[in-house]
């Protein structure tokens, strides 16, 4: 078996993994407060990414790589694994959940304009022009295929400030150097920080049945850390391109997965809005053109 073929495996089990994230949340959300199931999350995240990190020899250069650049790992991983991470699991309590995971899904385009307004990133005009067909998707998911009435619920707000969020920790990553296994510890750590944080604002419950335990590990190991460790071994093995597209597989998988689990109906504005969407996505990142930024975690 060759390198590509094992990114190709490693890519499509941690794209499956990433599509249950939304059920799991909206499972979660039904029986418990989101702020619970987040710091729950982070802490069982956490813990799995510190265990593959000792196991794979890379714990030592945890403090050092801390030390480089502490600030940074901070406010990234508030940004990224704090932040969003509690304004997505809100959105959930909010919306069905297929709604959630086309609208978060607008990350990549909102990432393109972020580049460029942060980091002044030349964009094609190809570019700029599949950007706002992915606008255009997100108008036709909010007014409900009627194009007249906007339903800008706080469902709605929550779920493109988590986009938002995301796109920006994607867009400070990018132009950073650090160990990728090590770096994604350090974010997952300091987002679960400013969740405690804030534990005086939402108060908190110890006491969960075991299938709320089980599901809340799921979601901390599963999706989060095995899925991302899987992406990283992917990204090692094949093209980016290949494996970007790849990644377009997710909110269609998420929502085959909602359909099947939740029993949630996916009406036609939200198939309209999800195809749009997607698709600006996949020409963005097949023939947008984009400049600018040079890759630079390493792995």
């Amino acid at each position: 078996m060759n390198d590509s073929t094992k990114g190709t495996i490693f890519a499509t089990l941690a794209v499956i993994l990433f599509a249950t994230l939304g059920t799991g949340f909206k499972l979660s959300v039904a029986r418990l407060d989101g702020y619970v199931v987040v710091v729950y999350m982070g802490v069982f995240a956490v813990a799995a990414l510190l265990t593959n990190l000792l196991l794979t020899g890379k714990g030592k250069d945890i403090l050092p790589e801390f030390r480089r650049k502490p600030l940074f790992f901070i406010l990234t991983g508030i940004i990224g694994l704090g932040v969003q991470q509690l304004l997505c699991v809100k959105s959930y309590e909010y919306l069905p959940a297929a709604q959630v995971v086309i609208l978060t899904y607008t990350y990549p385009l909102m990432m393109i304009v972020l580049a460029w307004a942060v980091y002044r990133e030349r964009s094609t005009p190809r570019s700029v022009a599949f950007v706002l067909v992915g606008f255009f998707g997100v108008y036709v998911l909010i007014s409900r295929g009627t194009f007249l009435q906007i339903d800008l619920n706080i469902g709605t707000v929550l779920s493109l400030a988590c986009a938002f969020s995301f796109a920006l920790f994607c867009v400070l990553i990018k132009h950073a150097r650090f160990h990728i296994g090590v770096g994604m510890f350090l974010f997952n750590l300091f987002g679960l920080l400013f969740l405690l944080c804030l534990l005086p604002l939402y108060g908190f419950t110890w006491r969960l049945s075991a299938p709320q335990l089980l599901g809340l590990v799921y979601l901390g190991v599963f999706p989060t850390a095995v899925a991302f460790i899987l992406w990283n071994k992917a990204l090692q093995l094949c093209r980016t391109s290949h494996s970007s597209n790849f990644a377009l597989l997710t909110p269609v998988l998420s929502l085959v997965c909602i359909a099947a689990v939740l029993g949630e109906r996916i009406v036609p504005s939200q198939v309209a809005g999800m195809v749009i969407i997607v698709g600006a996505v996949f020409l963005n990142v097949n023939f947008g053109g984009v400049g600018g930024g040079e890759e630079r975690a390493r792995g």
